[in-house]
Formats: C-alpha cells, sequence, structure tokens
C-alpha cells in the first residue's frame, strides 16, 4: 500500500508540475506580450506629443499673424465693421475665438474682408460688449 501511495503521489506531483510549467509559460507568454504592447504604446505616445507639439507650434504661429493690433475688416450682411483681432479674441471659446484660432476662416480675396452672413443691426452692440 505504501508504494502505491508513494507511486501514485510521484504521479500527482509530476502531474502538478507539469502544470506549473505549463501556467509558467503562459504566463511568461502573457509577460512577453505586455510588454510589447507598452512599446507600441510607448511608440504611439511618443507619436502623439510629436503631433501635438507640431499642432501648437502651427497655433502659435496662426495666432501670431491673426492677434495683437492687425486691423480686421467685417463684412456682416453687407455692412463694413472695422476692429482688431485682439478684439475679436477677448472672448476665449467665442465665435470669433474659434474662428480665427481654426485657421479655416479667411478674408474674401477680393475686399480682405471677413464675411458674416448675419443681420448688421446688432452687430455693433456685440462688438462694443468686446471693445470694453
Amino acid at each position: 500500500w505504501i508504494l502505491f501511495e508513494s507511486g501514485f503521489s510521484l504521479l500527482v506531483m509530476e502531474s502538478v508540475l507539469s502544470e506549473y510549467t505549463a501556467v509558467e509559460t503562459a504566463f511568461s507568454s502573457f509577460i512577453n506580450t505586455l510588454t510589447h504592447i507598452q512599446d507600441v504604446a510607448q511608440h504611439k505616445w511618443t507619436q502623439f506629443k510629436r503631433q501635438r507639439s507640431k499642432l501648437e507650434f502651427n497655433m502659435a504661429q496662426h495666432t501670431k499673424s491673426t492677434t495683437g493690433s492687425k486691423k480686421i475688416s467685417l463684412d456682416v450682411g453687407g455692412t463694413t465693421f472695422n476692429t482688431t483681432a485682439e478684439t475679436l479674441l477677448k472672448q476665449e471659446d467665442s465665435f470669433f475665438w474659434g474662428m480665427l484660432r481654426s485657421g479655416n476662416w479667411e478674408p474674401d480675396k477680393d475686399s480682405g474682408q471677413y464675411f458674416i452672413d448675419r443681420s448688421p443691426h446688432m452687430f455693433g452692440v456685440i462688438l462694443d460688449y468686446l471693445r470694453d
């Protein structure tokens, strides 16, 4: 009986050892996969930071060209209003702030005015608000 028990125990131990080896192999593979994912993520993060820096640089360059005392002429529903980029950029997250900072709003090639398709009736009040 003792021989049978130790033989049985030896078989059980070999089986458990085999299972431990399989788990160790799987865990090692998992760690290698995580290391690879970390490397890829680090590379993507570096690319993201580089792209963000380029975008910030381009925005800064655009801001330099659309801020300060640069005179801006607006055609609001057929009426001309003159102001500065500084005035239009006073309210962050406003229509003007978004349009001027986006770089997508360009003045008309012929008149040099920025066109706004709205009634000019209350626009002077809005402009005075931004000036104060």
